[in-house]
């Protein structure tokens, strides 16, 4: 029995084919189905059941791949202990992240992170939540952060959520507007107003109270800070988003608390659950916990 094998099983399982599992793995077809029927001899069990439509794992297949992922681990955790200790933490890490992080507490984290870790190559993408558990889901990305409703559970049992930190939604209007003088607004007089939205949870909230003025759907993007700043639209935003925000530190723009209603949401990170955690993606969790818990 040889480590690849493992990881060819772990890897077939994932993609449900052996030729999208070859092309992953970067080795021949031919050679990974050698490679499993060797092994299928060795443990006198079937591992996988073939057909047109791919490959499924039989009942001892589960067994063993699950087996196979915890050895896998184990190896993995034994390499990066040798590096760690070594001093010469090395590697590879990919971060996806929703927008209000990378505008706060992401570039401290990261920074002190390459500081310590030079070895370390950094991948960072700005994504929203629907595509970050998709690049989770499909492995290409170590760690997602993301920003969901308070209490929420995720329905796909592949994935592990952790909370970091609560923040509030706050609403976002320019420094002329007539309600720039207010401290807070309540969400049916916010539903009369036009505002820029581009979340299905705000959404939900607002149409509690009538049809909701949606003027625009420009996400977190420079575009919708000038459109807020200059009065065209109410904008949302979490207050952790807005702590380091330009538009609000020059006052163009001025966040009002909402009330009546539980605007609280939780950022929270996002795994695969039968993923390896390397060294590094644990280290750089640390460091965020860290920075989060200063603010």
């Amino acid at each position: 029995m040889r480590i690849e094998q493992l990881l060819y099983i772990i890897e077939i399982n994932q993609t449900g084919s052996i030729s999208l599992a070859a092309e992953k793995l970067h080795v021949s077809q031919p050679n990974i189905s050698q490679a499993i029927v060797s092994l299928e001899e060795e443990l006198g069990v079937k591992l996988f059941k073939r057909s047109r439509f791919g490959a499924v794992p039989t009942e001892d297949g589960k067994l063993i791949i699950s087996k196979a992922e915890e050895i896998i681990i184990k190896v993995e955790e034994l390499r990066e202990t040798a590096d760690f200790q070594s001093n010469q933490l090395s590697g590879f890490l990919s971060i996806a992240s929703v927008p209000s992080l990378c505008l706060s507490v992401l570039p401290s984290t990261l920074a002190i992170f390459k500081a310590k870790h030079a070895g370390v190559e950094l991948e960072m993408l700005e994504l929203d939540y629907p595509q970050i558990k998709q690049e989770v889901q499909s492995g290409k990305v170590d760690i997602g952060l993301i920003a969901v409703s308070r209490n929420y559970e995720e329905p796909n049992k592949q994935l592990i959520t952790e909370t970091l930190m609560d923040s509030r939604v706050m609403a976002c209007v320019g420094k002329n507007s007539p309600l720039a003088h207010r401290k807070s607004i309540s969400l049916e007089e916010l539903v009369h107003q036009p505002i820029l939205l581009n979340s299905d949870y705000l959404i939900s909230k607002l149409k509690k109270y009538g049809e909701p003025n949606i003027l625009f759907k420009l996400g977190n993007s420079e575009a919708a800070k000038r459109v807020i700043a200059e009065g065209i639209a109410i904008g949302f935003y979490t207050e952790i988003g807005l702590k380091f925000d330009p538009y609000v530190q020059t006052g163009s723009i001025v966040a009002l608390e909402i009330t009546r209603e539980d605007m609280d949401i939780s950022f929270c990170s996002l795994r695969l659950k039968n993923r390896h955690q390397s060294l590094p993606c644990k280290e750089f969790t640390k460091e965020l916990k860290t920075i989060i818990a200063t603010i």
